[in-house]
């Protein structure tokens, strides 16, 4: 899986989470009993949060990832450094 692909699953998660919270908030407006369903709402807000900080990190890494993948002789090697030190010598 490359970054795009990476970066196109974390967008769909965090939009399918994000409907599903809108819905939780929703369903805790028309709740009479004080606290239902407000567990459910936190630990999906929690997801949500960890997907948008996931996406931005990864997306922040993403440009490094993506000149990388463009070039496969790079790509090739774990330590980017180690590639330029074999050329030089």
């Amino acid at each position: 899986m490359n970054v795009v692909e990476l970066l196109a699953d974390l967008q769909a998660q965090h939009d399918e989470t994000t409907a599903r919270a809108d819905e939780l908030r929703d369903q805790i407006e028309h709740l009479t009993a004080a606290g239902a369903g407000a567990g459910a709402e936190t630990e999906t807000e929690a997801r949500l949060a960890d997907l948008a900080t996931t996406r931005k990190v990864i997306a922040e890494l993403a440009p490094a990832a993506a000149a990388s993948d463009a070039s496969p002789a790079k790509a090739s090697s774990p330590n980017p450094d180690e590639a330029t030190t074999k050329k030089q010598t």
